[in-house]
């Protein structure tokens, strides 16, 4: 079971440094700076993206294979996008009443539900505005619609096609048509007398790719299927190698970029740009999460056993890390957790606009919030145990045993 606590570790791990993240952003701490995001290509919400389709395809995956009626699967699947979208709902409509409610004093992230409450309310009730930092749920949501067809596809054997969809679509999303056909619609209803702004900043058909690729494995893992016995073959470490110096030389490239190495208009330049979008998740992006999944998953099987001490010790201390009990219990409650986080971030939001703090004052509250993200997590967990929710996908059971929270069966 130790591996499947692990996935619910990495997940909590994102959850922690995405709130850091956002928080910092409106705390401007100097602790606050210090995170994995300085260095790598990978942030928290690929991270998070990524075991999310793992986690839905191990889960839902098991349902599917089990039941003899593939629809139990497919309504469970449902149940979720409900639950989801409860919270996405929720979310707007307590912004929208406290932009309403603070009127004059509204802060800048609340800005758009006081110019335009009732457009920018309902386009973000459908997906097609959204606020800062909430545009995973709208995301999360669209790739659920498609877990049932992909599930049919991997189990009949058509993954082909299913590559072949995942790849197509990413694609798509590096030409930009998307966005040039949303700036179209949102220009054409500005000059019908419509202030709408289109955009949830996060491109779905570019995304897609990280959360299918994690809905296979899981998939595999609730077949049975997922061997990684192969990974000991001689050619593997020799890969797990050259994959940790592409890592280096990313980061080294990614401080070059933040640190004036390059000349002022490099990062402007087409192909630089295009390499590095974000938003569509373009080259770089989907290279760089290769490299680090890979390293990774050979450290946590192969690397268990390497001839080098080195090698033995990073396995080790990867997977302690994301075993810990704190980390796998955020991973857990992983949309409560994200949904109080941006609470916290907007009430955030209101206190620093309006308030004069010093860093050391910024510093206490950023781990403040940090922490209060555990309460959510324990609170949804003490509302599952009276049965007042619906339990929440995971790829662990509810609880972690000591031995399992510390040891990784291979």
């Amino acid at each position: 079971m130790g591996r499947l606590y692990i996935i619910d570790g990495f997940r909590g791990f994102f959850l922690l440094f995405m709130g850091i993240v956002h928080f910092n952003g409106i705390l401007g701490t100097t602790i606050g700076r210090y995170n994995h995001h300085v260095v790598g290509w990978v942030e928290d919400a690929q991270g998070f993206v990524f075991i999310s389709g793992m986690v839905v395809g191990l889960v839902y995956g098991k349902k599917f294979l089990r039941s003899d009626d593939p629809s139990t699967a497919t309504r469970a699947i449902w149940a979720r996008i409900r639950t989801i979208y409860s919270h996405h709902a929720g979310l707007i409509f307590i912004f929208l009443a406290s932009a309403l409610l603070l009127g004059a004093a509204v802060p800048n992230v609340l800005a758009p539900y006081a110019r335009e409450p009732i457009v920018f309310t309902m386009t973000s009730l459908v997906f097609t505005s959204s606020s800062m930092h909430m545009g995973i749920l709208p995301m999360y949501i669209g790739f659920m619609v498609f877990v049932p067809l992909a599930f049919r596809w991997l189990h009949e054997g058509k993954d082909p096609a299913f590559w072949a969809l995942v790849g197509v679509c990413w694609l798509a999303a590096q030409t930009a048509l998307a966005g040039f056909l949303m700036n179209l619609a949102q220009n054409g209803l500005r000059v019908a007398g419509v202030p709408v702004t289109f955009g949830i900043y996060f491109n779905l058909l570019g995304w897609q790719v990280l959360f299918f690729v994690g809905l296979f494995f899981g998939f595999r893992m609730a077949q049975g299927r997922l061997d990684l016995s192969v990974l000991s073959a001689p050619g593997y470490r020799l890969a797990f190698l050259i994959a940790g110096t592409g890592i280096i030389l990313l980061a080294i490239y990614k401080l070059s970029l933040g640190n004036g190495v390059f000349p002022a208009d490099f990062f402007t330049r087409d192909l630089v740009r295009n390499l590095n979008e974000r938003s569509t998740l373009s080259t770089i992006y989907v290279a760089a999460f290769a490299l680090d999944a890979f390293v990774i998953v050979w450290l946590l099987n192969a690397g268990v056993t390497d001839r080098a001490a080195w090698v033995r010790g990073l396995s080790g201390a990867i997977r302690w890390l994301f075993s810990r009990p704190a980390l796998v219990f955020l991973g857990q409650h992983s949309l409560h957790v994200f949904s109080f986080h941006l609470l916290v971030f907007y009430a955030m939001g209101i206190l620093v606009e309006h308030t004069d703090m010093t860093e050391f004052v910024r510093s206490l509250v950023l781990v403040a919030a940090t922490a209060s993200l555990w309460l959510a997590a324990w609170a949804h967990a003490r509302m599952q145990s009276r049965g007042a929710v619906s339990q929440e996908p995971r790829a662990g059971s509810r609880t972690v045993p000591a031995k399992a929270a510390t040891t990784t069966k291979r």
